[in-house]
Formats: structure tokens, C-alpha cells, sequence
């Protein structure tokens, strides 16, 4: 997985939410539906290429998540359950953890306002 996002994304410095929604095919080739391993080793990926990349990456890692989010390539609970374990981790100090809060609050809010309907 890692080498695949490295792939598709390498030279791209910026709007990579924006460059994850024009290759969700690619990206659907590699994550099974529903499966919970594939979404997490992408969400991990993800984590890893925006760590390699740097600022620009991390700075936009809500965007990416949403845009993951949007093409339907990750379900909530994953995003949540891979979120809850990075603030668990080796690098739960990290900025990707505080710049990733504003979509896990917004998918928080989104669960409870659909619980409640």
C-alpha cells in the first residue's frame, strides 16, 4: 500500500485530498470493499507517505481523510479506530494526530445526529 500511494503520488506537492478523489480507482483496486484490514493499511499508508512528504501533507491530512471519506475508500469506524490507535502510539505526540481532530469531530457529530434520527 505504501508503495502504491508513493506511486501515484510522487511529484505531487500540493491538494493531494483533490489528486486521492481523481485516482480513487487506483486506490479501489487495493482496498476490498468493507474490509477493515485493507482501509486501515491505507489509512496507515497515508500516515506514512504524510510523514515522508512533510509540512504541506501533514497540513492537509483532514482534507485527505475527507476525500477518502468521500470516495467511499474508508468507513467511519476505521478512520475512527485508526485515529484512536495513533493517539496510542509511537508518535501520538505527532502534528497529524492534531490536524486529523477537525474531520474526526466532524464524523463524531455526523454518527451521533444519525443515531439520533
Amino acid at each position: 500500500m505504501n508503495a502504491l500511494l508513493e506511486g501515484l503520488f510522487d511529484g505531487i506537492e500540493k491538494a493531494f485530498g483533490k489528486e486521492a478523489t481523481k485516482r480513487k480507482n487506483h486506490l479501489a483496486g487495493a482496498v476490498a470493499g468493507d474490509d477493515e484490514g485493507s482501509q486501515l493499511l491505507l489509512l496507515n499508508a497515508a500516515e506514512e507517505f504524510c510523514y515522508k512528504k512533510g509540512s504541506n501533507e501533514l497540513n492537509e491530512v483532514a482534507l485527505i481523510l475527507k476525500a477518502l471519506y468521500d470516495v467511499d475508500l474508508v468507513e467511519e469506524e476505521h478512520v475512527v479506530h485508526w485515529y484512536s490507535k495513533g493517539l496510542k502510539g509511537d508518535k501520538k505526540d505527532s502534528q497529524i494526530w492534531k490536524n486529523a481532530q477537525p474531520f474526526i469531530d466532524w464524523i463524531r457529530n455526523a454518527e451521533s445526529e444519525s443515531k439520533e434520527e
